[in-house]
């Protein structure tokens, strides 16, 4: 293969690995949008990809590894700031019980930028002091990718939590799965530090889970082993906007 193609193929695959992870969520937005719901939808994931995507960008500046996985992060903060007000928008009310959990389940978009902004100053001070650090710049790539590799769970557990996968889109389990097994080749093959390779095979794992929840709780299997999801569904109230100042 000459020098010329070579190229063209690193420039594709770089292409790739900054666009592809976040095409999935644009179909989710669209989900929240049709079905003026996002009941089906973890708002923990898109706090998992807030969080260990700013984390990577300091570590990035700290390593200077591959700029793709930069830019990459950088239009994953992008989308998932969309994707949480949109998350929000078709959110139904949440109960001001004392058991109810109140860390990344706040009432309004304000609270989620109060704290993002906070956890970027907070990392920003934590740079300057240690920036000189080898031991500090290696946990950052650890506290990223390790938070990072999680994305998948709190979807697996919403999912046999409600015995559906209605209300999640296909689309993103589809790049999840395809998304982390080219992820995972491309950090093999552009020699990415380990935390990136392991966080892809952990990723994976938890992804082909969610692939047999979504076989599981498809509607005919539903039937056959007698699932309803549908409570909720009956009893939620016409109409909410969590964006609404309370």
């Amino acid at each position: 293969m000459s020098e010329e193609l070579v190229n063209i193929f690193n420039i594709l695959l770089g292409i790739s690995m900054v666009i592809g992870p976040v095409l999935g969520y644009f179909d989710q937005i669209k989900k929240f949008r049709e079905t003026k719901s996002s009941s089906g939808y973890s708002l923990d994931t898109t706090g998992i990809l807030l969080v260990s995507s700013i984390i990577r960008v300091y570590f990035w500046i700290g390593k200077k590894f591959d700029t793709v996985l930069l830019y990459q992060s950088l239009l994953m903060i992008s989308v998932q700031l969309i994707l949480l007000y949109e998350c929000l928008k078709f959110r139904y009310p949440i109960l001001p019980t004392s058991n109810r959990r109140w860390f990344w389940n706040w009432y309004t978009y304000k609270s989620y930028l109060i704290f993002l902004i906070a956890l970027i100053g907070m990392l920003g001070i934590f740079q300057l002091i240690f920036y000189e650090q080898e031991w500090f710049i290696e946990t950052l790539g650890y506290l990223s990718l390790g938070i990072e590799s999680t994305v998948p769970m709190p979807q697996a557990y919403k999912n046999f939590k409600r015995h559906s996968v209605s209300g999640f889109s296909k689309w993103i389990i589809l790049t999840w799965v395809g998304g982390d097994s080219f992820k995972t080749f491309y950090y093999i093959y552009t020699h990415a530090p380990l935390q990136f390779i392991l966080c892809g095979i952990v990723q994976l794992s938890v992804d082909f889970v969610i692939v047999f929840q979504t076989v599981v709780y498809g509607r005919k299997m539903r039937e056959i082993f007698g699932l309803n999801d549908t409570r909720w569904y009956n009893n939620r109230p016409s109409s909410y906007s969590s964006l609404e100042t309370v």
